[in-house]
């Protein structure tokens, strides 16, 4: 174990083991709950362009490729500097460091074995941790709600939808028809400059 130790806080090893060793931290910040789960974990999200491939479309389709954006970022960055450090320990405790481009080639293997291992080990967790929001607008196209306001015409209106907890209440607009209280309608429209839906009634008789 003091050995393990010893190496571990020596050149070349020292760098792999600063990496883990953050994340060690990170964790048990979060078993202990001094930190909230999702603070070091950015957001990932990777928009390819639709006006053709670029070289940073390529980037992230590489970091794609590597899982990154599809599984939580400290969980990617543990394995990868788990794999870093149990490398650096097993293989390189024997290599003399007097320069940096001594370490260069050694820090170079390791990154490109571990990037592998990271991206095997994370990839039956694929869409695992994938979170789509409730009630995002395209959800609810289509869907209906109750009017609840007296009535509803091109510039005024308001509705309620039943969802899972509190009521989801809506400024809605019809175009066609003045709608009364009570009503069922129909959302088929959203407007994202004024936030509001657009609704037509539904015939209950048929």
């Amino acid at each position: 174990m003091s050995e393990i130790l010893k190496v571990s806080l020596e050149w070349p090893t020292l760098p792999a083991t600063v990496l883990l060793g953050i994340c060690l931290l990170y964790w048990l910040c979060i078993i202990l709950g001094l930190m909230d789960l999702d603070l070091l974990d950015f957001d990932l999200d990777f928009d390819i362009s639709t006006d053709g491939p670029s070289i940073l479309d390529f980037g992230f389709i590489g970091l794609r490729f590597l899982n990154l954006g599809e599984v939580p970022l400290m969980l990617w960055m543990s394995i990868f500097s788990l794999s870093m450090w149990m490398l650096s320990v097993n293989f390189d405790s024997e290599v003399k460091i007097d320069s940096l481009m001594d370490y260069l080639p050694l820090a170079l293997r390791n990154m490109g074995i571990s990037l592998v291992v990271t991206k095997l080990i994370t990839q039956p967790f694929r869409g695992h941790f994938q979170f789509n929001p409730p009630n995002e607008i395209e959800t609810l196209l289509g869907k209906s709600c109750q009017v609840t306001s007296s009535t509803v015409n091109a510039r005024f209106g308001q509705g309620e939808m039943k969802v899972e907890g509190a009521p989801l209440k809506l400024h809605i607009r019809s175009e066609d028809e003045t709608i009364q209280k009570g009503d069922l309608v129909r959302i088929t429209d959203y407007n994202s400059e004024t936030q509001v839906f657009y609704v037509v009634k539904i015939n209950q008789e048929s």
